[in-house]
């Protein structure tokens, strides 16, 4: 036995010494169970009739593996305060009813940290240790917060109001953009200037040198006060799975001096490896209007970023986006390889984003190195999008509110795009369009976009249906077969090629231009817009 005295030693099941606490599994062998309510009175000793009346207590108390049971409260009785560092395998776990989904009224099990203890952080993780089914308002910093931790388990959490102190948390860069794009000229690229920060997640997890899982399931992370949703970032040479299923971020708000706020990040840099499931979340009203600071905001739905040599391999499925607000590049969902030299993979199933501030869907790969980006699009919906300088097109062909942008910037970067069965339409510049940029440099180029769009349709476009746009040297080569191209109000298919010696060279398959078929979407019909581009026409 351990050589302490438990409130009570659970030796078979759990559920048999605390059968009114929700969604606790089975417990280990010598393992101890602690109760802790914020009405309780002092020199409570942790049991279920007598807990403990503080976090600092219960913590103290607990050991590794032990389970603690915050117990509901009235909705007039104040939080527990101060927040709590968890010790490897214990669960925090909050008792009663699922927090999410309860009345107004309902008693729950609430906590929070008002104080400088624990950095900020209400809940502070560990390896192995779960945390479930409460109720985190008002946190400092971070809701609950692990660095290398481990096999953790975070769910049924209704996390809020976060990162009061508003800290920097997510960094994004440094990057730079090519200013000559409209020009049409390759130039040397520029040095790396541009550095976006953002404010400290709700529930956020860092790896730099630990290897195992994190799973963070049916949470909802909402009204932050400055910062970002769920954020999972894998540095150095940490090896990472995540599964982050059915959770709901809303009303991500920006924060003072941060210049981006995520709704969903993700980002892997150094030599780390991260492999990520997204399946089933939500992210619903991101940057909203409501709250001035927001109209500064680079806001985004799903954020993936690779850098470094790290490898980054992400399924999103089911995703929901809705309603994006902001003022420079807001996305549904922005891919983008900012520097270095990494491998991505980002598979996009089923999934819909709708009505944002910018590109619905950008696919970005900005590094001048080797890096090498994926992206694949099956039955994905992108539609409407506005943005404030949409006038501009074609002069800046992108980050105007493009339903789908795809990048290849760099001499030595591959960017590869396959689209299937989805749906762009009602943005306010174009549906889809595709760019590569090759600065001047020494040695040969060897940098490629490679693109395969068939089964899909683009309506409704404030510029062109498809743009086709290729600066220097990349080697731009694709397909675009059975599929639908209506109501643009520029040209149905645009491309233009300028500065380099490499021309793109694209096969247009059947599909239909403005409800008329085509046997050859290049063979014909209104307002084709193909200069200098040598086609390939296969009926």
């Amino acid at each position: 036995m351990k050589n302490r005295t438990p409130a009570r030693i659970c030796a078979l099941a759990l559920l048999a010494c605390a059968p009114h606490v929700a969604g606790i599994a089975q417990a280990q062998p010598d393992s101890a169970t602690w109760y802790v309510s914020a009405a309780a009175a002092p020199g409570g000793t942790g049991t279920v009739d007598a807990p403990f009346d503080s976090l600092a207590a219960v913590e103290a108390a607990a050991g590794p593996g032990d389970t603690i049971v915050v117990q509901p409260v009235a909705t007039g009785v104040r939080p527990l305060d101060g927040g709590i560092t968890l010790k490897p395998a214990q669960r925090l776990i909050g008792g009663g009813d699922a927090v999410i989904g309860a009345a107004n009224d309902a008693p729950l099990p609430r906590i929070t940290n008002s104080t400088g203890a624990h950095d900020g952080d209400a809940v502070r993780l560990a390896p192995g240790a779960q945390v479930r089914n409460l109720v985190i308002d008002g946190a400092r910093r971070g809701g609950i917060y692990g660095s290398d931790a481990a096999d953790v388990v975070i769910s049924g959490n209704s996390v809020s109001a976060t990162n009061q102190q508003c800290a920097d948390g997510f960094m994004i860069g440094p990057f730079s953009l090519p200013p000559t794009i409209p020009l049409g000229v390759a130039i040397d690229p520029l040095p790396d200037f541009i550095t976006l920060n953002n404010g400290w997640a709700g529930i956020m997890t860092d790896f730099a040198t630990a290897a195992g899982t994190v799973r963070i399931e049916g949470n909802t992370v909402h009204d932050t006060a400055c910062g970002d949703g769920i954020d999972i970032r894998a540095h150095g040479v940490s090896r990472v799975t995540a599964q982050v299923i059915g959770n709901t971020t809303r009303d991500i708000n920006l924060g003072l001096a941060k210049l981006s706020v995520l709704a969903l990040g993700l980002q892997a840099d150094d030599d780390a490896r991260l492999t990520a499931e997204l399946s089933g979340n939500r992210q619903l009203d991101i940057a909203p209007p409501s709250s001035p600071l927001n109209h500064l905001a680079d806001s985004e739905g799903v954020f993936i970023n690779p850098l470094g040599r790290a490898r980054l391999d992400v399924t999103v499925d089911r995703n929901e986006f809705r309603d994006g607000d902001g003022n420079f590049s807001a996305n549904g969902l922005e891919y983008v390889t900012t520097s270095g030299a990494p491998e991505s993979r980002v598979t996009v199933t089923d999934s819909t984003f709708d009505n944002v501030s910018g590109d619905v869907i950008e696919n970005y790969n900005l590094s001048p190195g080797g890096a090498r980006q994926s992206l694949t699009l099956d039955g994905v919906r992108a539609r409407h999008s506005s943005f404030p300088g949409a006038a501009l097109n074609p002069l800046i062909p992108a980050n105007l509110g493009t339903c789908l942008v795809t990048t290849n910037f760099g001499r030595t970067a591959h960017t590869d795009l396959t689209v299937t069965d989805s749906e762009f339409g009602q943005c306010s510049a174009d549906g889809i369009g595709l760019i590569g940029y090759t600065p001047t440099g020494p040695g040969p180029a060897t940098a490629e976009l490679v693109f395969d769009i068939r089964e899909s349709s683009i309506s409704g476009t404030a510029a062109n249906g498809l743009a086709i746009i290729n600066i220097g040297d990349t080697d731009m080569r694709g397909s675009v077969t059975r599929t639908a191209i209506a109501g643009a109000g520029g040209s149905l298919i645009h491309a233009r090629n300028s500065g380099g010696n490499t021309r793109p060279a694209v096969r247009f398959g059947p599909g239909t231009l403005d409800g008329i078929a085509q046997p050859c979407l290049a063979a014909g019909g209104p307002r084709i817009d193909l200069a200098a581009i040598p086609v390939n026409c296969q009926p």
